[in-house]
């Protein structure tokens, strides 16, 4: 009988069990944040494929291990897969404690990944030091790895940290319903949605000044709602008085909601702004687009369509993108189309990292 081998050393997809982790004190079934949402959000799509993946609120390196005990101990117990990859979303567990988790779980494969690109990681430069120190630490262990969530990233991290940068891309499920795509704007009143943590590099104003523009261009009633109470930086104060006294536009503060309800709200919505500056996966275009509303990107969230992404520091483009599309009732599809074919390569990813080919001895 042949005996038992860790996954790393024999990889298959039926002996991977892959948790999640983001940091978050609240241990809710589903999370109102954004890592948590792409936590959760990979995870399902995992599932679907048939990959066992999990997402996990940690409040911290210690609660990480105590959690893995629990969980590698209850598999055990049951004869189940024990935990055999941990992917934690962000460089936010002091590389000490990664270090401790990898030597007393020493066949689990750690990934530390970035949850953008270059640019954000600019908002924490306590980020960029733990990404360097897991490219130190994956040069002296077997299992530690640093990671990213685009390619733009992993691309350039691995030149630049020197290791081989793991590409784990966020997914959303593609079994879910996709509702119906919006009929094209019918030119009475215009509600366009800005949402998300309201930072600097989202892009925020340059959005409010396009909607603006479309205000003052299209002469109709038009709305701007916007996510207002993760005010990072004081963005949605300097939307406000822009928006001041603009006729024809009126900006409806939008609370943060649960993940259902702003997919509920954004169905409602003619187009979507996100001129991120830099981005990754963006995952409100990606819901905006399985909701059927169209949305105005820019080349940062490169798997929108090219006539979806508009320049990043023209608010004028951003207009111009958000007024041709809102008029073409097909628009969405070409959407679909390409988040289709960006969760299919990433499916495809994700199951070499659980079971990677590896070269014969010889070859």
């Amino acid at each position: 009988m042949e005996k038992h081998r860790p996954q790393q050393l024999a990889p298959t997809v039926a002996s991977a069990r892959i948790a999640l982790v983001y940091k978050s004190a609240d241990q809710m079934s589903y999370s109102p944040t954004g890592l948590g949402i792409t936590a959760s959000q990979t995870a399902k799509a995992l599932r679907a494929e048939g990959i066992w993946a999990e997402a996990w609120a940690c409040s911290s390196g210690e609660q990480l291990l105590e959690r893995l005990r629990f969980a590698d101990g209850k598999a055990t117990a049951r004869n189940e897969v024990t935990p055999t990859h941990v992917v934690i979303y962000a460089p936010w567990i002091p590389t000490e404690t990664i270090a401790v988790l990898a030597h007393e779980f020493s066949d689990v494969m750690f990934v530390v990944t970035s949850h953008s690109n270059f640019g954000f990681l600019a908002a924490d430069p306590h980020a960029v030091k733990l990404m360097r120190e897991t490219a130190e630490l994956q040069l002296t262990t077997h299992n530690v790895r640093a990671g990213g969530n685009c390619q733009r990233f992993t691309a350039a991290a691995t030149d630049v940290l020197g290791v081989n940068v793991e590409w784990l891309p966020n997914l959303m499920p593609l079994d879910e319903h996709w509702p119906r795509a919006r009929a094209a704007w019918a030119g009475d009143r215009l509600r366009l949605g800005l949402f998300g943590a309201a930072r600097i590099l989202k892009n925020g104003l340059t959005a409010a000044a396009a909607a603006c523009e479309l205000a003052h261009t299209l002469r109709v009633p038009t709305e701007l709602h916007v996510t207002a109470d993760r005010d990072d930086g004081g963005t949605y104060r300097t939307i406000e008085e822009l928006c001041d006294g603009v006729p024809s536009l009126s900006l409806v503060r939008v609370m943060w909601l649960s993940w259902p309800k702003l997919l509920r709200l954004t169905s409602h919505m003619h187009i979507i702004l996100q001129p991120s500056f830099t981005e990754s996966f963006n995952c409100v275009a990606a819901e905006a687009v399985r909701m059927g509303v169209p949305v105005v990107g820019t080349e940062a969230i490169d798997w929108l369509p090219p006539r979806w992404q508009a320049k990043a520091d023209d608010a004028l483009d951003v207009a111009r993108v958000a007024e041709s599309l809102i008029k073409i009732p097909q628009a969405v599809d070409d959407g679909r189309a390409a988040l289709t074919r960006y969760m299919q390569h990433g499916l495809a990813r994700w199951q070499e990292f659980t079971a990677p080919t590896r070269p014969k001895a010889g070859a």
